[in-house]
């Protein structure tokens, strides 16, 4: 198995040493430019460069829209030639505020050095959505799969539990920003879950009518990670409706269509849990 790097950054500056401190100048139409700096120090200048521009979503994100909980984002990135990409996790994982990255282009990038160190120093043009109402305190879910590493075509399972009666939905996101909906599908379309219940995906059941959810690394990766998004609503809301049919009998939608779904929805009305997982050969 190659080697996994697992990255933890907290949610403050201090965690990429910031030579400047990020300035966020606001634009038209929700969109927003900021400047942000990273070390380049035991690190690629493109490692510098995702750093750097995931840590300008983070800040964003904070003084735009707020954050509510929790610091902390989990990054995997697999040393290969195929190498994974990791951007679209840094949008969706752990999106704990009431606002979400709708779109990013980074306008400037350079190099500075300074007492001798290498800063990489990028401007960004950063949108946000920003979902309505507050994070209801007493509406959380938990999530578990059976593992955290997966060769390709080994089965997922998922288990679920919430604090509050509510419907479940669970999406596949691939590293190609595909967004699968795997649940409700055609063969079990009762997504409604009690509270405290546990909800297994797939369930006895479910295997007896030979329904399963095996990992499939893409065409030309070697290793990968994705990522299983689950969302609970208080009222049921059908992602599917605006989705197309796909080859695996599930719908299928790009990721920035997804993004822009979870905005209609108010926070208070909504509560969502992000889990990576690893593919190999």
């Amino acid at each position: 198995m190659k080697k996994v790097l697992i990255f933890l950054f907290l949610y403050s500056s201090l965690c990429f040493a910031q030579i400047i401190q990020p300035k966020i100048e606001k634009l038209e139409n929700n969109f927003f430019q900021i400047t942000t700096s990273v070390l380049i120090e035991n690190i690629t200048p493109e490692q510098a460069r995702e750093k750097a521009v995931l840590e300008a979503c983070k800040i964003t994100i904070e003084q735009v829209s707020g954050i509510e909980i929790t610091g902390r984002t989990s990054l995997i990135q697999a040393e290969s030639d195929n190498k994974i990409t990791i951007d679209h996790f840094s949008k969706l994982t752990n999106q704990t505020s009431n606002g979400i990255i709708l779109e990013k282009e980074i306008i400037k990038e350079e190099n500075i050095i300074k007492n001798n160190l290498i800063y990489k120093t990028v401007t960004l043009k950063i949108k946000v959505g920003k979902q309505t109402g507050e994070k209801d305190p007493y509406f959380n879910i938990e999530a578990t799969l059976n593992k955290d590493y997966f060769q390709n075509g080994e089965e997922i399972q998922i288990q679920i539990i919430s604090s509050k009666d509510c419907y479940i939905t669970v999406f596949n996101i691939c590293s190609n920003d595909s967004v699968y909906v795997i649940f409700p599908n055609l063969y079990r379309k009762d997504n409604f879950l009690k509270s405290n219940e546990i909800f297994i995906l797939p369930n006895e059941q479910d295997k007896i009518k030979g329904i399963s959810f095996p990992v499939n690394l893409l065409s030309e990766k070697e290793e990968d990670t994705e990522m299983i998004k689950i969302i609970a609503t208080k009222e049921n809301f059908n992602f599917a409706s605006s989705y197309s049919f796909s080859a695996y009998r599930t719908y299928k939608s790009a990721l920035n269509d997804f993004y822009h779904q979870i905005i209609k929805i108010p926070r208070d009305e909504m509560e969502e849990i992000d889990i990576l997982y690893y593919i190999y050969k």
